[in-house]
């Protein structure tokens, strides 16, 4: 039985829908789309447009926005990790013989 190598490129994402968008930016687009979900909310007008602008362009940065290599929502996860981890501080004094 012959064996064939398979290319795959494990830099880049799969683009499943249409050869334009990978599933992880479909699901931040579907995400902000749920924004819109605030319409029926209680609340003030200029308060639901404040919080569906910020929740819409916070997911539309995680679909399509790129630092360098590395997807907003990446970067983001890895500076609120480093924001939030437990920080061990270590004080020592030298002592001089």
């Amino acid at each position: 039985m012959r064996v064939f190598k398979i290319p795959f490129d494990i830099k880049r994402e799969e683009k499943i829908f249409g050869g334009y968008l990978s599933l992880r930016q479909v699901l931040y687009l579907m995400l902000s789309a749920s924004s819109l979900i605030l319409c029926i909310a209680p609340l003030h007008t200029i308060l639901k447009i404040c919080c569906i602008t910020l929740i819409s362009s916070f997911f539309l940065l995680c679909a399509f926005l790129k630092i360098g290599e590395q997807n907003f929502d990446k970067f983001f996860f890895y500076a609120f990790k480093y924001i939030s981890r437990k920080r061990k501080f270590v004080y020592e004094r030298c002592q001089k013989w």
